[in-house]
């Protein structure tokens, strides 16, 4: 839970996210935390999952089948699985985030894009390929920053 409430659309950095099915583990799963978990869901499910993967994130390494045979073999595979996808999905939605707010960005509401933002995020959307069905994993305050940022026309 701490990780998600350290978001913030103020952070500038890019990310090297991963946007090739192929990337995930289990590409249901990935596909299921953007279209079905909302903020609580999702942070419930890091807190679970995310503990196990970091303790065992070592055990991703080699070639994807190499990697799954591994885990195959793990009492807690399934949930080093699920933590190395979810946070494949957050640094995906992080990066989609980042990219509606910069200076000079049109001020648009959530899931409401339209023009460079819809692009951008679409680019970035495998799981989907749309650009406003992006999950509500926003902060309070991101939510507060971005009506701000909207409120003032995206200056």
């Amino acid at each position: 839970m701490t990780f998600f409430l350290l978001i913030g659309a103020a952070q500038a950095s890019s990310l090297g996210v991963a946007l090739n099915k192929g990337d995930y583990l289990d590409w249901e799963y990935a596909v299921s935390l953007w279209t079905k978990f909302d903020r609580p869901a999702a942070l419930e499910e890091w807190d679970l999952v995310m503990p196990v993967y970091e303790a065992n994130k070592d055990l991703i390494a080699g070639t994807r089948d190499e990697v799954l045979q591994k885990l195959a073999n793990h009492p807690q595979g399934d949930l080093i699985k699920r933590g190395h996808d979810l946070r494949l999905v957050y640094d995906v939605w992080k990066d989609a985030y980042r990219s509606i707010l910069p200076p000079g960005a049109k001020a648009q509401p959530w899931n409401q894009l339209t023009g460079w933002n819809c692009t951008y995020v679409k680019r970035r959307n495998i799981f989907t390929g749309g650009c406003n069905d992006m999950p509500d994993w926003r902060t309070e305050a991101d939510i507060k920053n971005h009506n701000a940022f909207i409120a003032r026309g995206g200056k």
